[in-house]
């Protein structure tokens, strides 16, 4: 006979025996958004900026800053207290000495005596450094470092910035036209970049036959360039953002209450050979509505040639010839107007192996991830587009990439649009209000047509072939290899303001006998000759 062991007794005898452990709340933290050497060096009278946010669930006790082990800041809290912004402002005294050092310590204690801490060094020296050089039998004024004063780069010299180069102190960077500006490429994780900080400018206009180039020091070793040795062009204004007041990204501030900032001047300027450790060409941080940015052409990016966080910048005649990821990426409350924008890639994206963002595209719109009415919210004005893929034929696997996509609660008005040769889908708009279609969202005389998948979501399911709509499958003009053409349209632009101009027909370009891309000498085709 079988003997029946009594489960249910066991089980409560092991739970029983178990101990109870005590509960504990994690350590507190200090964190800062400032990713560079701990180290840093300004001059006198200049500012150095550093934002914290500290945490501690078991409740904030103190926090307090030391200078050279003196007290400089202490912040009491409310019982209860979890979290806590805290930035840091210091001005360099005007007095201070060069070699002059100060460390400041940033002590974070929380309710059950845990510390976590911080030091930051200033080091009081000169912060730029113009030095010349000889590469390859062309002389070359290699710049690096910050300048807190205006600069000027002149057309008879030839530039190199090694690593960062920003301009600082509310200065102004001059640029003439016919400038060519190099920048180094390292083997390393350093990478070369202009910076215009917040309440600095550039002014930093070309002509067509003149143009400014900004590009990879490759070509002064007569090597090949590659769409990865640079990290791009940084613009930081004061224009809003829904991300915060004050944001710190790459060690520079931008964001504010000035709509209408102004970052200066970027007119026929061709930027080349940009994305190192996945920067981006043209970076506009909280940029306002008084920059004027026009005729500028991205060729051979690795990563995004235009990136818009926030601000009120508004961009006409852009280019991206051979982007690898998105053409622009606007969000974070992006309010802007945008017209003659050309994209034309031939580098496929892929979700196996993952690159290029999963899926690139070449337009994407955004607000904000987490709260799509999130104020102020992105809005746009976009009219006379023309996006090319990297080719649809099928039953081939062409990858992954798309045309445009409105998402995330971005919305506002695209007219005159053209879209072809995506392996993916054309146009995408979606996560709006059933009430914000054809209302605050207007689609309209746009052309899909040779994509994978023409139209999805809303822009399928709600403006193709309403009769509302001019918005069809129709053949614009345009094809793989050629973005001159058009079709003509209802639809003029000057309808949405006198910034933009008259432009009746669906397309960045009418046709051969009015194309703005073969003015002068600016423009590259992809192969890269001039157009």
């Amino acid at each position: 006979m079988k003997k029946i062991i009594p489960i249910i007794c066991l089980v409560l005898s092991l739970v029983a025996c178990e101990r109870e452990s005590d509960f504990t709340y994690a350590a507190p933290s200090l964190i800062t958004s400032y990713e560079g050497n701990t180290t840093v060096i300004q001059e006198p009278g200049n500012e150095v900026y550093l934002d914290f946010k500290l945490q501690a669930a078991s409740g904030l006790s103190s926090f307090v800053v030391h200078k050279d082990g003196a007290l400089y800041y202490e912040q009491a809290f409310i019982e209860g207290e979890i979290s806590y912004d805290y930035e840091f402002n210091y001005i360099v005294p005007e007095d201070s000495e060069l070699g002059d050092e100060s460390t400041f310590t940033f002590l974070l204690l929380d309710n059950e005596g845990r510390e976590v801490s911080y030091s930051y060094t200033i080091q009081v020296n000169v912060t730029f450094s113009e030095t010349e050089e000889d590469i390859n039998g062309t002389s070359v004024i290699k710049l690096k470092g910050k300048s807190n004063n205006d600069y000027l780069m002149e057309a008879n010299l030839v530039y190199l910035i090694d690593s960062t180069f920003s301009i600082e102190n509310n200065s102004r960077l001059t640029i003439e036209p016919g400038t060519n500006v190099y920048f180094k490429t390292y083997d390393n994780d350093i990478v070369s970049r202009l910076m215009i900080a917040r309440g600095s400018r550039i002014q930093a206009e070309g002509t067509a036959e003149s143009p400014i180039i900004f590009t990879s020091d490759k070509l002064l070793y007569n090597e090949t360039p590659t769409t990865e040795d640079w990290g791009g062009i940084y613009l930081f204004g004061q224009a809003p953002t829904n991300a915060g007041a004050t944001i710190l990204d790459a060690g520079f501030l931008y964001g504010g209450n000035i709509p209408n900032d102004s970052s200066g001047r970027l007119s026929y300027v061709r930027i080349e050979y940009t994305g190192k450790d996945g920067s981006n060409a043209l970076n506009m941080f909280g940029v306002g509505s008084n920059t004027q940015i026009d005729h500028i052409h991205v060729y051979r990016n690795e990563n995004i040639a235009f990136r818009l966080k926030g601000g009120r910048v508004n961009l006409k005649y852009i280019a991206g010839i051979g982007h690898g990821g998105y053409g622009v990426w606007a969000e974070h409350g992006w309010q802007g107007n945008g017209q003659f924008w050309i994209f034309q890639t031939d580098i496929a994206a892929t979700l196996v192996p993952v690159n290029y963002w999963n899926q690139a595209r070449s337009i994407e719109m955004r607000n904000d991830e987490g709260n799509f009415l999130k104020e102020p919210r992105t809005r746009f004005q976009i009219s006379n587009v023309t996006l090319i893929g990297n080719g649809y034929t099928d039953d081939v696997d062409s990858g992954t990439r798309r045309g445009v996509r409105i998402r995330r609660g971005a919305h506002g008005v695209l007219q005159n649009l053209a879209v072809t040769e995506f392996p993916n889908d054309g146009v995408r708009v979606e996560d709006l209000d059933i009430d914000e279609l054809g209302d605050t969202m207007i689609l309209d005389h746009t052309r899909a047509f040779n994509n994978n998948i023409n139209y999805e979501q809303e822009a399928e399911s709600f403006f193709l072939d309403n009769p509302d709509f001019d918005v069809t499958t129709g053949n614009s003009g345009v094809t793989l290899n050629n973005f001159v053409g058009s079709v003509e349209s209802s639809f003029n632009p000057i309808e949405l303001g006198n910034w933009f101009s008259e432009a009746s027909f669906i397309g960045a370009v009418e046709n051969t006998s009015n194309d703005w891309t073969t003015e002068g000498n600016w423009f590259k085709n992809l192969d890269g000759t001039i157009r």
